[in-house]
C-alpha cells in the first residue's frame, strides 16, 4: 500500500512543470503538460469525423465504389454482347435498307439542252432483306460460337469475383484500421509511462536524487516514444484515407470504430479447402475456359483445312421500286428466281507460300502448340493454387500457436512491469529494466493485434484463393463484437 501511496505522489510532482539546469531545450510543444505533442486545432476541425459498423462498409462499399460502378456498366455491355452473339449465329439476319438514284432538286444555271436532264422525282426501292440462313457447315461457325459463348461467361463470372473480392477487401480494410487504432492506443499507453518517468526525473535531478544518466536515458526512451506514437497516428490517418476511397466517401473523412475483431480459429480442412479451390479457383477456371476455346480453335483449323461443303438456304428479299414510270414490289432471292432454295457450296483455299505455311501446315501447327499451352497453362494454375492455400494455411495455423503463446504471455508482462515501476519508483531497480520492461510489454501487446488481424487477412486471402465468399461455418461479416464504449 505504502508503494501506490508514493507512485500517486510522484505522478503528482511529476505532470507540475519547472524548469531545471539539466533540461535540454526542446521544442515548444514538448514542454507543454501533455504527454502527446499539441495537434493544428484548426486542422483538426476540418476533419469530417464518422461512426463506421462493418456492415456499413460493406454496403456503401459495394454500392458506391467507383469500381464496382464500372462493374455494373460492364455486365450490361456484355449482355448485349450476348444478344449479338445468338441472335447472329442463330437468326436469319433480317434489315431493312433505302436506296435512292440522284434526283434533281432545282437547277442553279442551265446549259446545253441536248444532256438529259436529271429526273426530278425520286426513283429507287425500299427493301426487307432476309440474305442467307446456314443450315449446316461442319461446325466451322458453331465452333467460333461455343468460343465467344465461354469468354461472354467466363467475363460476366469474373464480374461476379471482382465484387465478392471488393467485398474481402473492405473487411480487410475496416480491420486493418481496427488494428492501427489499437496499435495508436498501445503507443499512447507507452509514451504515458515514458512521459512520467521522463518528468519525475526532471524534477528529481534538481534535487540530485537521480542520476544524470538516468535523467538522459528517460528522456531519450520519452522521446523515442514519442516518435512511435506520431508515426502510428499517421499509419491511422492513412488507412482512413484507404477506407474513405473503396466506400467512397469524402476525402479527409476520419472513422470511429463501432466494431473489433472477433478472433475465430479457422475449422475448415486443408483438404477440404483444395477440393474447394480445384472447382472454384478462378486462375483455374480461366485455364480451364482457354483450354476448352483451344481445342475447339485446334478442331476447326482442321476442318478449315477440308473442303467440306456449306449447305444454306437463301431467303431473299422483298423489294418495292418506286420512280416515275415504276411502283411495284417483288421477291427475289437473286437474278431474278423468287425460289426458296436449299443450296450448296464449297469454299477452301490452301496456302502454297506466304503465312500459314504450306497447305496451311504452319497454321494449324500453331493451333495445336496453342492446345498444348493452354493445357500446360492449366497444370501450372492448379499447381500455383494448390501451393499457394497451402502457404496461407499453414500460416493461419501458426498464427493461431502464436496468439495462444501471446494470450499467455501479456498478463506475465504486464505484472512484471508493474512490479518494475513499483521497484524503479523505490529505487530498488535500474531504470534500464524499467525501459526494457516498458518495449517488451508494447511489443507483445502490438503483436498480439499483428497477429489476430493476419490471420483474418491469411483467411480471407485463402478464401480468394478457394474462390469463395466465406469458409463453410465461418462468415467473415460475423467476425466482429461490439466496441468497448461504443453504442
Amino acid at each position: 500500500m505504502n508503494g501506490f501511496i508514493k507512485l500517486n505522489v510522484a505522478m503528482t510532482i511529476a505532470f507540475v512543470s519547472t524548469t531545471t539546469s539539466y533540461a535540454q531545450p526542446t521544442p515548444k510543444e514538448l514542454h507543454s503538460e501533455g504527454y502527446v505533442q499539441s495537434l493544428d486545432q484548426s486542422a483538426s476541425s476540418r476533419l469530417n469525423t464518422k461512426a463506421l459498423h462493418l456492415n456499413d462498409v460493406i454496403e456503401q462499399g459495394l454500392r458506391k465504389n467507383y469500381d464496382q460502378q464500372i462493374r455494373k456498366y460492364n455486365d450490361e455491355i456484355l449482355d448485349l454482347k450476348w444478344d449479338d452473339t445468338w441472335e447472329d449465329f442463330w437468326l436469319p439476319k433480317v434489315n431493312i435498307s433505302l436506296i435512292s438514284d440522284e434526283h434533281r432538286l432545282g437547277t442553279v444555271k442551265g446549259g446545253s439542252n441536248n444532256a438529259s436532264p436529271r429526273n426530278k422525282r425520286p426513283d429507287g426501292a425500299l427493301s426487307l432483306n432476309f440474305g442467307d440462313y446456314t443450315l449446316f457447315n461442319w461446325g466451322r461457325d458453331y465452333l467460333p460460337y461455343l468460343n465467344t459463348k465461354a469468354d461472354i461467361k467466363r467475363s460476366k463470372e469474373q464480374i461476379k469475383e471482382d465484387s465478392r473480392e471488393l467485398k474481402h477487401d473492405l473487411i480487410i480494410a475496416y480491420f486493418r484500421l481496427s488494428f492501427f487504432n489499437e496499435q495508436e492506443r498501445i503507443k499512447r499507453d507507452q509514451l504515458r509511462h515514458a512521459s512520467f518517468i521522463y518528468r519525475l526525473n526532471r524534477e528529481k535531478i534538481s534535487l540530485k536524487k537521480v542520476s544524470k544518466q538516468d535523467y538522459y536515458l528517460a528522456r531519450s526512451e520519452y522521446l523515442r516514444a514519442q516518435n512511435e506514437f506520431q508515426e502510428a497516428k499517421n499509419a491511422v490517418q492513412l488507412q482512413n484515407e484507404v477506407v474513405a476511397n473503396l466506400i467512397n466517401d469524402e476525402v479527409g473523412t476520419k472513422y470511429i470504430l463501432q466494431d473489433a475483431l472477433k478472433y475465430e480459429l479457422l475449422t475448415t480442412p486443408l483438404d477440404e479447402i483444395i477440393r474447394i479451390a480445384n472447382a472454384n479457383n478462378p486462375d483455374t477456371l480461366d485455364a480451364l475456359k482457354e483450354v476448352e476455346n483451344a481445342k475447339r480453335s485446334y478442331e476447326l483449323a482442321l476442318k478449315n483445312n477440308l473442303p467440306l461443303p456449306k449447305i444454306s438456304m437463301t431467303l431473299g428479299a422483298y423489294d418495292y421500286r418506286f420512280g416515275p414510270n415504276t411502283n411495284r414490289t417483288t421477291f427475289s432471292t437473286g437474278e431474278g428466281n423468287s425460289n426458296i432454295d436449299i443450296v450448296a457450296s464449297i469454299n477452301a483455299t490452301w496456302s502454297l507460300t506466304g503465312s500459314g505455311g504450306l497447305l496451311n501446315s504452319r497454321r494449324t501447327k500453331s493451333s495445336m502448340l496453342s492446345k498444348h499451352l493452354a493445357f500446360a497453362k492449366k497444370a501450372q494454375a492448379q499447381r500455383d493454387s494448390k501451393a499457394q492455400i497451402k502457404s496461407q494455411y499453414f500460416t493461419v495455423k501458426h498464427l493461431q500457436n502464436q496468439i495462444n503463446i501471446l494470450d499467455a504471455r501479456i498478463p506475465t508482462l504486464q505484472k512484471s512491469f508493474d512490479t518494475i515501476l513499483e521497484n524503479y519508483m523505490n529505487k530498488r531497480t535500474r531504470y534500464i529494466d524499467f525501459k526494457n520492461t516498458l518495449i517488451e510489454l508494447t511489443d507483445a501487446q502490438i503483436l498480439l493485434e499483428q497477429s489476430k488481424f493476419l490471420h483474418l487477412l491469411n483467411k480471407i486471402e485463402l478464401a480468394k484463393v478457394a474462390g469463395v465468399e466465406d469458409f463453410p461455418g465461418q462468415n467473415f461479416e460475423n467476425l466482429k463484437q461490439s466496441k468497448k464504449g461504443s453504442k
